[in-house]
């Protein structure tokens, strides 16, 4: 199976980063109340395989770890991720609830606290991945046909509204390790069809033609969302995004695209901040009349800010916010030679 970077993981993952941020600035922009946003239909044209494939493309290199050393694996699959977390978490918390500190520090930490019990921003992907992580390296030794069976069964139930906890970290579970557990044990799958579909560009061309259509229908009639079709729609629409990026990373135009895709991380835990402070900033100097060129310029703004903010800190002290420190690392004489800090979804900033 291939090893390094992937040219068609790097555009498939930067396209679904750029939709990511774009979706979030317009559902954060709204649009009711000045007659509709029409990003906001992108928002929904996206949401039912944006985060399926972010997961599923998470799972494609699990095999290079998941039967190896136990100390390893769990530095380089959950620690390096509840480092991120934690370390962005603090800033979200001080960012968003600065007015906690007027009630004393203890207040400050509750809340901090009750972020690692129930993510409330995107930071809950990265929550969940650690989890995903945890999980399959205990069951895997158990078939993966069962596995797969059950999480798909799980997710159905999930989308039928009969498994709703009110815990948003066990409803993600439900509603997305299907989707994750496929990535890592469908992995020779997918990366025969991203092989496929290099050799065959109109036939890739045509069958993303169909599936847009298809796919748009179903989210025009509102039913993207019903069991079955949820879980259908989602690898559908990861196969595309594949699909896509295998065409994209073959046009040198696109590089912007996969620059993003190799940066995902960084924007991923980055955006969250500029975002807020931009969607206040255009609301309250009401400088566009559209909501929907309202959103598509704050999304923008908020991709390439959270790229600069990685690149200036990446030259101070401050890079400790995208790169692990050795001293954090279990063993890291021994894990840091085994490829990448990160191979999941989102590459070492």
């Amino acid at each position: 199976m291939p090893t390094g970077r992937i040219a068609w993981i790097d555009h498939s993952k930067g396209l679904g980063i750029i939709l990511v941020v774009l979706s979030a600035a317009a559902l954060g922009y709204g649009g009711a109340d000045t007659g509709g946003n029409w990003m906001q239909g992108l928002a929904a044209w996206a949401n039912p395989f944006t985060v399926p494939a972010f997961f599923v493309i998470a799972g494609l290199f699990l095999h290079r770890a998941i039967f190896g050393s136990a100390p390893a694996y769990f530095d380089r699959k959950v620690l390096h991720l509840a480092y991120f977390f934690a370390i962005w978490l603090a800033v979200e918390t001080v960012f968003l609830h600065a007015g906690a500190v007027v009630h004393g520090p203890a207040e400050l930490a509750r809340v901090y606290l009750s972020g690692w019990a129930a993510p409330d921003s995107p930071l809950w992907f990265i929550h969940e991945l650690a989890i995903f992580y945890i999980v399959t390296r205990l069951v895997r030794r158990t078939r993966a046909v069962r596995v797969l069976a059950a999480a798909a069964l799980l997710q159905v139930v999930s989308a039928a509204g009969l498994f709703n906890t009110g815990w948003s970290v066990a409803d993600h579970f439900a509603q997305y390790y299907v989707f994750f557990f496929a990535g890592y044990a469908g992995a020779p799958l997918a990366f025969r069809f991203a092989l496929g579909a290099a050799d065959r560009k109109k036939d890739l061309i045509t069958g993303l033609a169909v599936w847009a259509a298809i796919h748009t229908a179903f989210v025009a009639l509102g039913i993207a969302g019903l069991p079955l079709v949820s879980l259908i729609l989602g690898f559908a629409g990861t196969f595309a995004l594949i699909g896509a990026g295998v065409l994209l990373a073959a046009l040198p135009a696109a590089h912007f695209i996969g620059d993003a895709g190799r940066r995902s991380m960084a924007i991923y835990l980055g955006f969250f901040a500029p975002l807020q402070i931009l969607l206040t900033l255009v609301h309250m100097s009401g400088i566009f009349a559209d909501a929907g060129a309202a959103s598509l310029a704050i999304g923008a703004a908020t991709l390439v800010i959270a790229l600069g903010m990685h690149r200036l800190a990446m030259e101070t002290p401050l890079k400790l916010f995208y790169v692990r420190p050795m001293a954090l690392r279990i063993k890291p004489s021994r894990t840091a030679q085994r490829g990448s800090l990160l191979t999941s979804a989102m590459p070492e900033a």
